[in-house]
């Protein structure tokens, strides 16, 4: 398995199957779209022969100040404060049922490149809408739930930078 950017020539997601209809049909009638438009930028898992395992998607985002906790709202600006989204995360079941950790891999991989997108333009944090079955998940990586329902969570770049230099 590797992740690769989407290529929609070339990928394989007609048979792609998360357990969420909206995720399988954004990859399979909308990722070309968000592309083509540079809406969005989408990674995906891909096995030997091509075939989406998993995907995910990246823009460019910004938070009110009231949306983020006091704890961090306090030390930022009143202005907006520039985030990556990761709009759209997901991965075929039978992918997670074989053990192959493609979730985890995949948003290792986005937060790489969100870090890397910090390197070159301002960037605070990174954030998610998450579904509710996958709260937890983001959760074990640190991500810290935004004012609201729970379902909003940030991660701070800075906390990426220090995982990242913890692996080097």
């Amino acid at each position: 398995m590797k992740i690769v950017a989407f290529d929609p020539r070339r990928h394989k997601r007609a048979g792609f199957a998360c357990g969420h209809d909206d995720l399988d049909e954004y990859l399979r009638r909308y990722a070309s779209q968000s592309l083509r438009n540079h809406l969005a930028r989408v990674y995906v898992a891909e096995d030997g022969d091509a075939q989406v395992l998993g995907y995910y998607t990246l823009s460019a985002a910004s938070l009110g100040r009231d949306e983020l906790p006091e704890s961090l709202a306090h030390r930022l600006p009143k202005y907006p404060v520039p985030a990556v989204l990761i709009g759209r995360m997901a991965s075929d079941h039978r992918a997670r049922e074989s053990g192959l950790r493609v979730g985890s891999r995949l948003l290792i991989h986005a937060l790489k490149q969100s870090l890397h997108a910090a390197g070159t333009i301002g960037v605070q944090c990174v954030i998610v809408d998450s579904k509710p079955d996958a709260v937890a998940f983001y959760r074990r990586f640190g991500f810290i739930p935004l004012t609201g329902d729970g379902l909003n969570l940030y991660l701070p770049i800075s906390t990426i930078e220090r995982l990242d230099a913890h692996d080097e």
